[in-house]
């Protein structure tokens, strides 16, 4: 099954590759891909994921939506099982308490994130991962979801940035909490003030503060990602040190190991 690349003005930052290093204690391997995709892209994608993955993704609102949808799971399946050197429809997930999918018994720890035709996977074998992607975009009521979502200082420092400063940094706090909180398994439910994130381009990525313990937030490593120019990304994992590879799947060869 080869793909070709659908037409987007979206250029990734990272180097293409379909290889597969093995995935070394510490490593973090990191993949971006287009989720819009030529239609019989998205009909050879289908034979991929389950008819569970299928049926949920038709309940879903729009053909776009869709479609992405369907392009992100079966991405998925081939990513995970070109590293265990299985089939996709092979793979056979369960979930956490709070529905984060998980193969047990692999040693594989993963998470997936999209947002206007851009996907993110990170896939290691050190510990549970999150991983968030947005598109950078001006939208009118950010300071007022940093007020009801966000840490005191977050807020304040957001509410001193202009013009395009005000987006990227709003969105980097909002990657770096919703990596976190996929990371350690409760979600937003466990809410956005209670992770307070570092901001700003001369600061590094890290956690300040989970409900106000300084030591829990220095035991996770959050990673800044910009896989495509105007796209925020980050990935948070709860150990001190990792070795975070990143590349970029075109699509027109299968994942496989090298």
């Amino acid at each position: 099954m080869l793909m070709q690349l659908a037409p987007s003005n979206i250029q990734p930052s990272w180097s293409p590759s379909s290889k597969l290093l093995p995935l070394k204690e510490g490593d973090v391997h990191i993949w971006s891909f287009h989720t819009s995709r030529p239609s019989k892209d998205v009909e050879s994608l289908c034979k991929v994921i389950s008819p569970e993955e299928m049926n949920r993704a038709m309940r879903m609102r729009s053909l776009e939506v869709r479609e992405q949808a369907i392009v992100s799971r079966a991405v998925l399946r081939l990513f995970l099982s070109g590293y265990l050197g299985v089939t996709p429809l092979q793979l056979q997930f369960s979930t956490t308490g709070m529905g984060k999918p998980m193969l047990q018994g692999t040693g594989l720890h993963f998470n997936l994130s999209h947002s206007h035709g851009i996907g993110l996977l990170a896939i290691t074998r050190i510990a549970e991962i999150g991983v968030d992607i947005e598109k950078i975009r001006h939208m009118e009521n950010m300071l007022f979801l940093a007020q009801r979502f966000f840490s005191p200082w977050e807020s304040h420092y957001l509410g001193s940035q202009e013009g395009a400063d005000l987006g990227t940094v709003f969105f980097q706090a909002w990657t770096r909490k919703e990596a976190f909180l996929k990371a350690n398994g409760h979600g937003i439910g466990f809410g956005l003030d209670r992770v307070e994130v570092a901001l700003g381009r001369h600061e590094s990525p890290r956690l300040r503060q989970v409900d106000g313990n300084m030591t829990e937030a220095a035991s996770w490593t959050v990673l800044h990602l910009e896989p495509c120019k105007g796209f925020m990304g980050a990935a948070a994992i709860k150990v001190p040190n990792v070795r975070p590879l990143t590349w970029h799947w075109e699509g027109k060869e299968l994942p496989q190991r090298g």
